[in-house]
């Protein structure tokens, strides 16, 4: 039983330690009176007799409550300013010292109580394989309702019957502590409380009913998020205030395992993956929640999907994710679906058209550190087309996926972006849809056939036609052949396969079947 906890459950009206962070020291609760064997981690009650009997414990010999019936002077003498020896603790109360002493034995029992308790505690902690399964079962123990966050107000799992009031249905319908009850709770000093006491804070909340307890979820000093518990079921006292410290401490152990603690320990972000599973709908919420991940509000973003080796698992695409987020600022990343995934705010539009597919460009490539590790790790990154609503991020995952899933890996090619191989993953969803050939024009195919047959270059011809419009010369540079020949063959598409390259829409169906061609399997 800690210090803090001993002192909280008895009657006394204050108490002097020598230094504050003997509150947290873990005692063992003697039943012997006054003087007799010192041990550490051991606590006794004496007087201010046995105090001046024995002396004060030394460093490694436990600590000796000093309780006196009446105030601060009748405990710790007339000169209260005088340092305290570190091994005495001293409080004062009411009750007469036999009084106290009974009341102070009682602790033995309790104290076997609570160390029954931490060991279902820590069962349930063995025993659970995800954080709501611990969650239920630690709320048994505790007898009070919980709710368990990370660091990025996600909450990662309730159980027990929770109070019905505003904010606690608030915050079960959005499945994120929202900014509004985070802010009540800053104003009323618990989260900053709770912070600089490291342990759990026993309050009343602004506009709730039933009283609450707020503790720090931390693991290696690292915060992991908050463990909050409701006076429910029965009201709390400090032994249940110890008890939720250290369901805490195991929370935190097991936030660190599954990798939930969020994007601002550098876990990669729990928001970004629960809009991208579809498991969150406010946009005002999501934006809120960005803001605390450092990621302002913009009005164009750019999802990229990064891919690496085939055996690359959700651990290499973490560490991956955590250098970019070092390198790249102003990133959103989670781990989904095999990959890394990165929300990219590219910056405001300059002009009323749409610049957004450049202002992309510059963004992605002027973050040396992104392209340095796609290029040193064999890894490539595929985008969706820029958006606006931040609630549209499923769709642009599902526009990059398509992308990877359409385009040929390129020798050098790290950034592949959607814009410049549109047709090619039309082609590919038409092709997985069996649909391919309603969108060829059957002249473009037929002269492609006819290519490939005869080694002529008919199509290459009229590609070049439609790229370099009224400028035979530049279109017969490309193609490398005299101009001559270049209008010969102009002659005899029109000629073989009816397509004039002189109307609008031959012209286009030219283009579009072609591209279209470049992104199916089975063309050559």
């Amino acid at each position: 039983m800690k210090l803090r906890t001993v002192l909280s459950e008895l009657p006394i009206r204050g108490f002097d330690v020598a230094d504050d962070a003997q509150l947290g020291w873990d005692m063992v609760v003697s039943p012997e009176w006054g003087a007799g064997e010192r041990a550490e981690g051991v606590i006794r009650l004496g007087s201010r007799a046995d105090l001046a009997q024995e002396g004060a414990p030394g460093h490694d010999e436990g600590l000796l409550l000093v309780y006196a019936q009446g105030g601060e002077g009748d405990a710790v003498g007339e000169d209260a300013a005088a340092a305290r020896e570190p091994g005495v603790v001293y409080c004062w109360g009411d009750l007469a010292p036999i009084e106290f002493r009974g009341a102070f034995l009682g602790l033995v029992q309790r104290s076997g109580e609570l160390g029954a308790r931490r060991n279902q505690l820590f069962d349930c902690f063995l025993e659970s394989y995800d954080m709501r399964q611990f969650a239920q079962r630690a709320a048994a123990v505790l007898e009070n309702p919980v709710i368990i966050s990370n660091t990025e107000h996600k909450i990662l799992a309730t159980a027990g019957t929770l109070p019905t009031s505003d904010d606690v249905r608030s915050v079960l319908e959005a499945g994120y502590i929202t900014p509004e009850v985070e802010r009540r709770l800053r104003d009323d000093g618990i989260i900053s409380s709770a912070r600089s006491a490291r342990h759990s804070v026993l309050s009343e909340r602004a506009g709730e009913k039933d009283r609450a307890v707020t503790s720090i979820i931390y693991h290696h000093r690292l915060e992991m998020g908050r463990f909050d518990v409701f006076e429910v079921t029965h009201a709390m006292t400090g032994l249940d205030l110890e008890l939720v410290d250290f369901a805490s401490d195991l929370a935190g152990i097991m936030i660190e395992r599954l990798g939930a603690a969020g994007g601002r320990l550098g876990k990669g972000s729990s928001i970004l993956k629960d809009v991208l599973e579809g498991a969150f709908v406010s946009e005002d919420a999501l934006q809120a929640h960005l803001d605390l991940l450092g990621l302002a509000a913009d009005d164009t973003y750019v999802l990229l999907n990064v891919c690496g080796p085939a055996d690359a698992n959700e651990e290499y695409y973490a560490r991956a994710g955590a250098i970019v987020q070092r390198s790249m600022p102003g990133v959103v990343w989670c781990v989904t679906g095999g990959a890394l995934v990165l929300l990219v705010a590219v910056g405001p539009a300059k002009d009323v058209g749409f610049d957004a597919y450049e202002r992309c460009e510059r963004r992605v490539s002027r973050d040396r550190g992104l392209t340095q590790m796609l290029a040193n790790n064999d890894m490539r990154a595929y985008s969706s087309e820029p958006f606006g609503d931040l609630l549209a991020m499923r769709r642009a995952l599902r526009e990059s996926r398509e992308l990877r899933a359409a385009v040929r890996p390129h020798a050098g090619t790290r950034v592949v972006y959607l814009w410049r191989h549109r047709f090619e993953v039309i082609a590919h969803n038409a092709e997985l849809a069996g649909a391919q050939g309603m969108l060829l024009d059957k002249r473009v195919v037929a002269m492609n056939a006819y290519d490939r047959v005869h080694d002529t270059a008919y199509l290459q011809t009229a590609v070049a036609s439609v790229r370099f419009p009224g400028s035979p010369a530049d279109a017969a540079e490309a193609l490398s052949v005299h101009r001559n020949t270049y209008f010969y063959r102009v002659n005899k598409i029109d000629e073989l396969f009816h397509l004039d390259l002189k109307d609008g829409d031959d012209r286009l169906a030219v283009s579009f079947a072609a591209a279209i061609m470049e992104g199916l399997s089975d063309m050559p």
